[in-house]
Parts: structure tokens; C-alpha cells; sequence
């Protein structure tokens, strides 16, 4: 055969194969400990957490048109007739909480947007509800500012009521007038990871029992509410950075399986992180307190409602802990789902990393969504798809390896992977002739 016209057609073949592989859509490539996508308690159970994915996209710049992409009508439409992928772009204010019903939709903050409230009262003082039946929902990215926390009974935040199926990724929430992020009334399946929560302006003294309410995540509204609740509220805190001005509820839990997986708490002076509440269910695994740090406390102390597991394992600034008040049964994270664990002394400089951990973080763009860090540098390139054909792992398709295809077939090449040769992909795992036919095809550029 004529090696110049096998040159030839080699070449011509490497430019179809690249522009197949150019083409291909890859996944932003985070660092190493961070998927880009939801696990945990969020992945268990019947539904599947993909937000807007395959919706209608809109960039949002106002209160209003957040309402109008965020709108109460889902309830009896079509799947396909919700799904939704919003963009926050710039600072919008919001002038009271807004409450929403709804489905199938991704928030991603664009870089530089945030939503806050400057409005420090009972009635107006939230920011974000999702109510009852509200499922399937993304937050990414997203920057949430409340006015400043002060104990009047007032809004959180960021507040989800009876909702499920919730991935909470890269945000920074913080200064909520009552809590910054709550969950409640049998909400389940929600998974928050790389989030930062922070208090950057001071509380407001005078409120009805506390002059510094800057309580951050409260899980479960009320002893009482086991009827709604009980078996539920279960959700993976990861990799979560609990940071200045955070002085209790970090979270602080009732009801659920509750796994607080390589969080990083720098709060210091604060009254504790994890409030282990009525039937709490709280496995905290390679966490990390600073110094100065409170780590714990027990909240199921009242006639009635003295029941709770805490386990605690290979976290910095607090010992191992197995201990139960009832007959509840302990659970493993990983009997449920697969994860990834930093070592605990890593903690710091991964978690708390301002370009690369927790925290609102991430470039986003609209029509790709996120596509690495914003001061990260380059992301990671990702691994190279095998060429198929290439069993000497020159990067491109020859003759040599049709030599070494020939030694595998009369078995005087034993090391090359048999599995490699399989070029025309048939059932049949035994190299043959039909895997040269294949290969010469691919040189000639003719199998793709």
C-alpha cells in the first residue's frame, strides 16, 4: 500500500476525528473535590434534581422581572411548560419577600449580581420563599444580602417550605433579618454545597429576645411539628463555610438525617454551630473548627422531646462523638450515597480558598451556565478522550498500528490491551480481521 496515500488519508482523518471532538460538550471542570453537580440528599429517592435544564433561558435585572420569571402558575401545566433557566444579573433590590410555587428551574448569579433587601422590618425584611410542592430547583452562584439580622420574628432570607429536591451550590447568603437559609414544614432531598454564610453588617439590638439574632440555618420550625416533618427534612451540608457573624444554627436541626460533610467554621466567639435538636439525626464528618470556635450543642432538653443521635468523626476542635437519647436508629452517609472526603487539616486551604471554595465564586455565562472559576485561573483541562485505534499512544492513527494489531491477532504482541483492539466494536472481545478492515477505514478517514 502506498505510504503517502496512507499520510494522506491519515491527515484527513485526524481533522474529521478532531472536529468530532471539538464539537463535544464538556462539563466546567471545578478542583478536585468539587463535582459540579448534585449529590447526596439530593440524588436519593424518585425524582432527579436537573432543574430548568432543557428550558426557555432569561436574563433578570429587576424585582419585577424576577417575578415574572419566578411566577405562581406552575401548578397544572405541563413539565415542559415550566422549565426555566434564570440569569441574575447586576444588584437587584428586592422590597419584601417573595413567595413562590414552583418547578423545574435553575437560578444561576452571573458574576457581580446579587439580590439583597435593605428594608430591617417584620413585614418586608425576606427575600426568597418556595412553598409547598415547590421541587426541582438549582441556586447557583447566587449572591443573597439581607437587610441585617434583628429579632422582631421576621423573614429569613432564604426560606423553603415543604419543598423538595433542591441543589444549593457556590452561593454567598448572609445578614438575614431572622435566619439567613431555613428549611421547613417536610421539606426534603436538598443538598447545599460550597456555600459561604456570613454577616458583614452588625445586628440590631432591641428586638423581642435577643440583641444579636444572627442565627443562621435552622432546620425545623418547631418541636411540635413531627406529624409534618418527622422522616423528613434530610440534606447534605457540604464543604460549606460557616464564617464571620455566624453565632448559632449552623446548622441547627430537628427531624432529619442531617450529613455536615468537610465544613469549614471560622465564627468565632459564637454560641455554638451544630444545635442538635428533637429526633436530629446529625453525622458531621472531617469539619473543621477554628480556634475560638464553639462546635456544639443539645436543643432536645424539654419533657417530651428528648430525643436525638450525634455522630461525630475526624473533625478538627471536637472529639469523636456516638451518642443517642431514644431508640432512633444511627445511619452511615455513605450506606445512602458516594462522596468524596477531604482529609480534615485540607479543610482550610481547600474550603476556604476565596477563588476556588466555598462562596459565590464561579464564572457564569449565559446559554453555557458555569464554566469555571472567576479568579480561579484556567480550569482544568479535561482528560482526553482515547482515540480509537491508537494502540501505541502516539495520539494518531498508522500503520504501526495496524503492525500491532497483526502481533495481537498471531499472539506475538501479549501486552497490548485485547480490549483496545476491538476497532469495530462488535460482541465478539477476540481481535480479528474484521478489526484491521476497521482500522485501515479509520486511516482512510471512512470510519469516523
Amino acid at each position: 500500500m502506498n505510504r503517502q496515500i496512507l499520510l494522506t488519508a491519515f491527515k484527513l482523518s485526524l481533522i474529521v476525528l478532531g472536529s468530532f471532538i471539538a464539537t463535544s460538550t464538556v462539563q466546567a471542570q471545578l478542583s478536585e473535590y468539587d463535582l459540579g453537580k448534585p449529590f447526596g440528599w439530593a440524588t436519593i429517592g424518585d425524582e432527579t434534581v436537573t432543574g430548568g435544564e432543557g428550558g426557555p433561558e432569561v436574563i433578570v435585572t429587576t424585582e419585577e422581572e424576577l417575578d415574572a420569571a419566578l411566577n405562581n402558575n406552575d401548578q397544572g401545566k405541563k413539565e415542559t411548560d415550566f422549565k426555566r433557566i434564570i440569569y441574575l444579573k447586576g444588584e437587584i433590590r428586592l422590597t419584601t419577600m417573595h413567595s413562590y410555587h414552583v418547578q423545574n428551574k435553575t437560578i444561576y448569579g452571573l458574576p457581580g449580581s446579587k439580590l439583597y433587601n435593605t428594608n430591617q422590618d417584620k413585614k418586608n425584611g425576606g427575600l426568597l420563599k418556595f412553598t409547598t410542592e415547590s421541587r426541582n430547583l438549582i441556586l447557583r452562584n447566587v449572591t443573597i444580602e439581607g437587610p441585617g439580622a434583628y429579632d422582631v420574628n421576621g423573614d429569613d432570607a432564604l426560606l423553603f417550605q415543604g419543598a423538595e429536591y433542591i441543589w444549593i451550590d457556590h452561593c454567598t447568603i448572609g445578614d438575614g433579618l431572622d435566619s439567613s437559609l431555613d428549611a421547613n414544614n417536610g421539606s426534603d432531598h436538598i443538598t447545599v454545597t460550597w456555600t459561604r454564610f456570613r454577616y458583614n453588617k452588625p445586628p440590631r439590638s432591641g428586638g423581642s429576645e435577643t440583641d444579636d439574632h444572627r442565627f443562621c440555618c435552622t432546620w425545623g420550625a418547631s418541636d411540635g411539628k413531627a406529624d409534618v416533618s418527622g422522616g423528613k427534612l434530610n440534606t447534605t451540608f457540604a464543604y460549606c463555610w460557616w464564617d464571620e457573624g455566624v453565632m448559632e444554627r449552623a446548622p441547627r436541626v430537628r427531624f432529619g438525617k442531617v450529613h455536615v460533610l468537610n465544613c469549614y467554621y471560622t465564627n468565632v466567639n459564637n454560641h455554638y454551630c451544630l444545635g442538635y435538636g428533637y429526633m436530629s439525626n446529625i453525622y458531621a464528618e472531617n469539619c473543621y473548627f477554628s480556634d475560638g470556635v464553639t462546635p456544639a450543642k443539645n436543643y432536645a432538653t424539654k419533657k417530651g422531646y428528648l430525643d436525638y443521635n450525634l455522630q461525630v468523626y475526624g473533625c478538627r476542635g471536637m472529639a469523636d462523638t456516638k451518642q443517642q437519647v431514644g431508640n432512633y436508629d444511627y445511619w452511615q452517609p455513605s450506606d445512602y450515597y458516594p462522596y468524596n472526603l477531604i482529609p480534615t487539616e485540607d479543610v482550610p486551604g481547600i474550603v476556604g480558598n476565596e477563588d476556588t471554595g466555598a462562596g459565590a465564586n464561579l464564572m457564569v455565562e449565559v446559554g453555557k451556565g458555569v464554566t469555571g472559576y472567576v479568579n480561579g485561573g484556567d480550569t482544568p483541562t479535561p482528560p482526553e478522550e482515547p482515540i480509537l485505534g491508537d494502540l501505541d499512544d502516539d495520539k494518531s492513527v498508522t500503520t504501526t498500528d495496524v503492525t500491532i494489531l497483526y502481533n495481537v491477532i498471531f499472539g506475538t504482541d501479549v501486552t497490548t490491551d485485547k480490549e483496545r483492539c476491538n476497532i469495530d466494536g462488535s460482541d465478539d472481545p477476540t481481535p480479528n480481521t474484521s478489526d484491521v478492515t476497521s482500522l485501515y477505514n479509520i486511516i482512510f478517514g471512512t470510519n469516523k
